[in-house]
């Protein structure tokens, strides 16, 4: 039997919890080994949930032992999920490590790969430099619904012509974390949150399965942004008392819309279109993804689930379950399935598997800069009012208006 693999996780937030770490117990032969996090009791707390469940014996680490996680000897992959201010510290502290001797077989980085360009260049540089294989941790590609969604359609749809209109529409009612609201620290808005998972999942339904680089060149990027609820009074008072924020002086987006043009091949035209917001009040995350072709299309529908419960408003008052659950009464998803039906088990698979090989996921940091980019083209062409070029743009120093 294979070693068991050992992945290392910086960072204990939202999407490490309850997403990634549940999903170890259904890959083979892998464990979690190690966990680092700025607040280590959190981490130990997290530890304790992983022994409890069977995932692993994870060694803990806190603030500024990225070093020490990469060296722990049942570490043999690195998953980044810490928020986006921190990505650059982490890169340089894992391959400082690796390059003064450390045996790391991979790193997996969560969506996005950081807050710009400029940030983006650095890490992947870094990583390039030390030979590192990585993998791009974006979800949507994955998820069984959409994965088997594109393959359908271009198997029996192809011969009539490639797809040429992907859609995307993603919605909640906003972020779990204070830092998350913060347009410096998070790097922009809604945009980079919820437009950078639609238009990666957008451009992996477009490309050519049967191409290495999918046959697709992103050619224009037109957007539009704007602060539609959380800037209001209100609003804004309730992100200043739960979080520290001011919307009210200084406002991301939380609504936010792309069309990217891309050209085929042949030189055909094809299209982006992505729409997300933080504005979405309901029982979780609303989605749909649609692709259309000359003769076929298709759709995924997520704004429910197969199965609910009901507590009436006596027995609302509680912690959630479900992910970006904004009530604990009434009507509501459970999302059982969520660690499967969200793509984490099979993204988290695929990068253990091409560790162990010796290579990049099927998406890697190259391919997060490629949805960096164009999020960074959306919010020029929302702020000057006009269509980006992103093959002549010049965004290696651009810096979104919420960042600023």
């Amino acid at each position: 039997m294979t070693a068991s693999f050992g992945i290392g996780v910086v960072s204990c937030g939202f999407i490490t919890r309850e997403m990634h770490l549940p999903s170890v117990e259904y890959l083979p032969d892998v464990h979690v080994g190690g966990i680092q996090n700025r607040t280590k009791e959190h981490a130990e707390d997290v530890a304790e949930t992983c022994r409890e469940e069977g995932w692993g014996d994870p060694s803990v680490y806190g603030e500024d032992r990225v070093a020490a996680l990469v060296e722990d000897p049942d570490v043999d992959g690195l998953w980044v999920t810490s928020p986006n201010f921190t990505r650059v510290d982490v890169i340089d502290a894992a391959v400082d490590a690796v390059e003064d001797g450390a045996d790391l077989q991979g790193i997996a980085m969560e969506k996005p790969v950081a807050r710009n360009m400029e940030e983006a260049n650095h890490i992947a540089d870094r990583i390039r430099s030390a030979g590192i294989p990585n993998a791009y941790l974006e979800n949507w590609p994955f998820e069984p619904d959409i994965a088997k969604l594109r393959d359908l359609l271009w198997e029996r749809g192809g011969e009539a012509g490639r797809p040429y209109i992907a859609r995307s529409q993603a919605e909640h009612g906003g972020p779990h974390s204070a830092w998350f609201w913060d347009g410096e620290l998070q790097g922009g808005g809604a945009l980079t949150d919820m437009l950078c998972h639609a238009l990666a999942g957008n451009h992996v339904l477009l490309a050519d399965p049967e191409t290495e680089d999918g046959g697709l060149e992103p050619v224009s990027v037109s957007a539009d942004t704007e602060t539609l609820k959380w800037g209001r009074e209100d609003y804004a008072e309730a992100l200043r008392e739960e979080h520290g924020v001011d919307w009210a002086e200084n406002p991301s987006d939380d609504y936010a819309r792309a069309t990217v043009r891309y050209e085929g091949e042949d030189g055909e035209p094809l299209v982006s279109e992505a729409t997300g917001s933080w504005c979405y009040v309901g029982s979780g995350v609303r989605r749909s993804i649609e692709l259309l072709g000359p003769e076929y299309s298709g759709q995924v529908l997520t704004d429910d689930e197969s199965s609910s419960v009901f507590f009436s408003d006596d027995l609302g008052e509680g912690e959630g379950w479900a992910e970006k659950q904004a009530a604990t009464s009434g009507r509501m998803p459970i999302g059982a399935g969520a660690v499967f039906d969200g793509g984490y088990v099979a993204e988290n698979r695929d990068a253990v598997d091409a560790f162990r090989e010796g290579e990049n996921g099927t998406l890697d940091v190259e391919d997060g800069l490629r949805v960096l980019r164009i999020c960074m083209a959306a919010y020029k062409a929302a702020e000057h009012g006009e269509e980006v070029d992103v093959r002549e743009a010049d965004l290696s120093t651009y810096t979104p208006p919420p960042a600023r």
